[in-house]
């Protein structure tokens, strides 16, 4: 597995809680005597299995006090039960080179037992392709990178409504994944769909003009509501690339740059000659220049827009917090190595 997939994985992993020490004459089980583990400990390991669909049992393990081949027996144990599968991972120095982070496989048997499905036909996740959709491509193992962005020339559409907020944007019963694909479907799903799934011709998106669309133009306070990352996340699988307002709410528009969406923050009269502009449909197409800093209409008419310096450089670059951090690899992968190399008990 590549590095940046191991570290996604890693991040959103999940530990056991704290548990006291093993009384002595614990129950044990295992199939060979020095990997003989806790019975404790192949409990634990199912409950952490019903609920949640990463965590490390290594953690775990530690925290029983048991030792690395008694972990390892209890991976396999679990392995050989279909409950968790292994994620492999190392790094250059060697150090944790054996199976530590492991994943609930999708409807083992653990996973099915404890599931709730939501039977409302018009809540489930939509399973037609939106124009500009990876529904169609969504893979939970699959390494997500984030695209640079530097100059963008595309359709943008006019969403003229205020306080457009992150559960209008992805309503929250689509929150149930971690993925960071195939939420394009159901971008402003209660916008876009009656009950029955139909679409709502009205909707701006749902218009033949705007379904390619790659700009939204959007009223005062953009993003606002809950923190949930899934809003930019949908945007970004629908295919928006960038959203100009004269507002947004900070942890929408901080989550943005992080998931390659440029937000442009313009003053009033700017936003209603976009607007207008947006309103031509597919025969008009914005001019977004990152470098420059600037919007142009389909007419020529030029708006500078401001930008943090260092945001600006991690969208040219295509950065997100793991690329930045994986800039530093070499230093880490030496630090690792002399930790190793100073500590090796630890």
């Amino acid at each position: 597995m590549k590095r940046r997939g191991f570290l996604q994985l890693l991040g959103s992993a999940m530990t056991a809680p704290l548990m006291p020490a093993l009384p002595a004459g614990a129950a044990t089980v295992g199939t060979a005597s020095r990997a003989a583990y806790p019975a404790l400990a192949m409990k634990m390991a199912l409950d952490q299995a019903k609920h949640r669909v990463n965590f490390s049992v290594f953690s775990m393990a530690q925290q029983l006090g048991l030792q690395i081949d008694q972990a390892n027996a209890l991976m396999v144990d679990l392995s050989k039960q279909g409950v968790i599968g292994p994620i492999q991972g190392a790094t250059k120095s060697g150090r944790w080179a054996r199976s530590q982070l492991w994943q609930r496989p999708e409807g083992s048997v653990v996973a099915s037992s404890t599931a709730v499905k939501d039977t409302n036909p018009a809540k489930q996740p939509r399973t037609q392709n939106t124009p500009n959709s990876t529904a169609d491509r969504a893979d939970a193992t699959k390494e997500t990178t984030m695209e640079k962005f530097d100059t963008l020339s595309g359709i943008a559409a006019p969403m003229p409504l205020v306080n457009i907020d992150t559960d209008m944007i992805i309503p929250k019963v689509f929150l149930k994944t971690i993925k960071r694909t195939g939420l394009g479907a159901n971008l402003f799903d209660e916008m876009r769909f009656d009950r029955s799934g139909k679409e709502i011709e009205d909707f701006v998106l749902n218009k033949p003009a705007y379904r390619e669309a790659q700009i939204i133009v959007a009223g005062d306070n953009f993003g606002c509501g809950s923190s949930r990352e899934h809003a930019p996340w949908a945007l970004a699988d629908f295919g928006i690339k960038s959203v100009i307002s004269t507002s947004f709410a900070d942890i929408f528009y901080n989550n943005c740059f992080k998931n390659g969406i440029l937000p442009i923050v313009l003053p009033r009269e700017a936003i209603d000659v976009l607007m207008k502009d947006a309103e031509k449909g597919a025969n008009a197409r914005m001019d977004i220049d990152l470098v420059a800093q600037t919007v142009t209409t389909s007419d020529g008419e030029v708006f500078t827009f401001e930008v943090d310096s260092f945001k600006k450089h991690c969208l040219l670059q295509g950065l997100d917090d793991i690329g930045l951090t994986m800039e530093k690899i070499s230093s880490i992968d030496t630090f690792e190595a002399s930790a190793s190399a100073a500590r090796p008990w630890v």
